[in-house]
């Protein structure tokens, strides 16, 4: 019990080592402040963390920010954020995700690429399963995804939505569901999708929103084409609306999430980690229809320093016709923003969640939602 404690008490420590290192790696961003504007900058800085999916985690991350060409200075950022990172529980990620806006904001490029070797957790599908569900797998995946968009009017963008990937099973618990051959997905294998989506934003900053709404529309069919071993569909919908209340923010998100046919599990709606109801573990519950709904109320301490209380709850079921009141999982938490560049309104986020008898600590780029 002494060393477990031991162990809790240290993790808020690892966290501020990051936020430390990335202080120092924006001194010289604060330096240019009294230079004319820039059209971008560039961060990178070491990481120590700690958060329930990885335990102790260590590497490097980054974020490269600027604005095409001439685009003018009232046109929205584009950018990419790339993290390289090993675990305690030896897991290896690289992924890089990017958001780039051309022609002058008429069109926008934007999706991720990302391989990881992980070993993870699968409690079975439903809004009901135990602690005692667990098993433990491991599997590498190869991950691309590409969001193609015109931008119509000042706040409308649709587009198509293209993704492959790759699982490869690594180990499998003998007496677990997934070795029974009943969960798809739970031998591996390659999915290749195409989709359309739409969504409307007019948010005032796409890093950290103090006004404005975003919704968005996707619906996503994978196909046993080209390769891919599974045949099913997806449809996600996202709405977020930003309250400013004098100089602090008021931010609520709602999550519909469905899937239907031949769907792998690693591919089911979930909730979880980084996002989406902080305090539980990612995937922790996971079937074909997910309803979440969360909020913030951020405050404003200082140009560079603010706290955020958050709360949320979510729940998963096996169709949307079985979604009830009394089905919800509830999570919340508190956190502290530190903005390296208050002129772009980028921000670096710890967050403590609580859904547990446990609390989780999170640490990134850019709010929650």
């Amino acid at each position: 019990m002494v060393a477990a404690t031991r162990r809790n008490a240290r993790r808020p420590a690892l966290a501020v080592a990051f936020v430390l290192a990335l202080a120092a790696g924006s001194l010289r961003a604060a330096a240019e402040e009294a230079a004319p504007p820039p059209r971008g900058g560039f961060i990178i800085a070491p990481v120590v963390y700690y958060t329930p999916e990885t335990r102790i985690a260590w590497g490097f991350v980054g974020i490269h920010y600027f604005r095409f060409g001439a685009a003018a200075r009232s046109a929205r950022l584009s950018h990419y954020r790339f993290n390289v990172i090993r675990t305690q529980n030896k897991q290896s990620v690289a992924q890089v995700d990017y958001e780039l806006y051309l022609a002058g904001g008429g069109f926008l490029l934007d999706g991720m690429a990302k391989y990881s070797y992980y070993p993870d957790r699968f409690y079975g599908n439903g809004n009901r399963t135990r602690e005692e569900d667990r098993e433990d797998f491991t599997s590498s995946n190869w991950r691309l995804q590409l969001n193609l968009q015109r931008r119509w009017g000042d706040d409308l963008f649709a587009g198509l939505h293209l993704e492959t990937y790759d699982v490869s099973m690594r180990a499998r618990q003998d007496d677990g569901l997934l070795a029974g051959g009943t969960i798809p997905g739970a031998a591996g294998g390659t999915v290749n999708g195409l989709g359309v989506f739409a969504k409307w934003d007019n948010r005032d900053n796409t890093f950290s929103s103090s006004r404005g709404v975003y919704a968005a529309l996707s619906l996503n069919r994978f196909f046993r084409l080209l390769g891919g071993d599974h045949a099913f569909g997806q449809l996600a919908l996202d709405a977020r609306g930003y309250w400013p209340l004098g100089r602090n923010v008021l931010a609520l998100q709602g999550i519909f999430r469905s899937a239907w046919g031949d769907c792998p599990f690693q591919a089911l709606p979930r909730f979880g980690g980084l996002n989406l109801l902080r305090g539980y573990f990612d995937g922790r519950y996971r079937d074909r229809a997910m309803l979440a709904l969360q909020g913030e109320y951020r405050l404003r301490l200082g140009r560079r320093v603010g706290l955020c209380a958050f709360a949320g709850m979510a729940q998963v079921q096996q169709k949307p016709a079985l979604l009830e009141l009394d089905g919800f999982h509830a999570a919340g938490g508190a956190g502290v923003r530190y903005k390296f560049n208050p002129r772009e309104n980028l921000v670096v986020r710890l967050d403590v969640g609580f859904a547990g008898a446990e609390p989780a600590f999170y640490l990134t780029f850019a709010e929650a939602f």
